[in-house]
This record gives structure tokens, sequence and C-alpha cells, in this order.
């Protein structure tokens, strides 16, 4: 039988985690600043769904199945063929919860980092990991590392 209690990083994700922005230069953290890279412990990802109007979120479900406000489900609103699909990936950066919403190319990075590290046995949830953002013009594109500086 599976336990559907939660671990301590995703309770902690959950109640205080903010969003880190991706930006062309880099990674907007909580202080304002605007780094290329950042070095982060994984604390794990799940499917999330964002509803944009004029760039901007309008409605937010970090499970894929029901908003953060309202009380209809995502499979029911007629906006979701309009949903960016994303992936929020958790994160413990500096010691402090963060969120990232990943989407299209960086979506695309996360899955094949997960990919290659199970596929060398490497643990993925817990690891040490670098985040570098690549300048894309009008957007940023996040690639992961293993940040072996760290013992990752």
């Amino acid at each position: 039988m599976e336990s559907s209690a939660k671990s301590i990083g995703e309770l902690m994700c959950e109640m205080f985690a903010r969003y880190v922005t991706v930006h062309p230069e880099g990674l907007e953290l909580r202080s304002g600043d605007i780094v290329a890279s950042a070095s982060a412990r994984l604390l794990g990802s799940h499917p999330a769904r964002t509803y944009y109007v004029d760039r901007k979120p309008n409605c937010r479900s970090l499970d894929g199945v029901r908003p953060l406000k309202g009380d209809q489900t995502c499979a029911a609103c007629v906006f979701r063929k309009k949903c960016t699909p994303q992936l929020c990936v958790d994160l413990l950066l500096n010691g402090i919860p963060e969120r990232l919403l990943l989407a299209f190319t960086s979506l695309r990075n996360f899955l094949l980092f997960v990919e290659e590290r199970r596929h060398k046995g490497a643990q993925v949830e817990g690891a040490q990991i670098l985040l570098v953002v690549r300048n894309r013009g009008k957007w940023g594109e996040v690639c992961f590392l293993a940040d072996t500086s760290k013992n990752g």
C-alpha cells in the first residue's frame, strides 16, 4: 500500500516556497538579484498548469487537476486548452524553499537530466544540482547539471 504522506520537503515547499523567475539573463532570486546560474537541492517535481492573460498568470494549478483558487477542476475549465502545461520543480536554494515553473525546452532539459541520473543509478530527489540559464533572446532556457562541487 502506497503512503499518501508528504515528505518534509514537500510540506516546506507548500508552506513557504516562493517562485524563482526565469529571465533571458538568468534566475531572479527572492532578493531581486538575477544570476546566470545557481546551486540548489532538488526536493521534487510535479505537474502544473498556468493560464496566462497578457503574459501574467490568471489561473494556476500546482497539480494539473485543481486550480489554486476556485472550486472547479481543470478538466472542466473552458480555458484548459489555453493553459500552459508545466512542471513545478521544488528546490532548496540557499537554504530557502523555492519553486521553479518549467515549460517546453526547460522542461525537456529537466526530464533529460532526471533520465540521465536514473540511468546512472544516481539519486534524483535530494540531489545537489546546478541550474544554468541560456539566453535565448526573449526568454531564458534552464539547463540542469549535477553539482559535483557540493557532493551531488
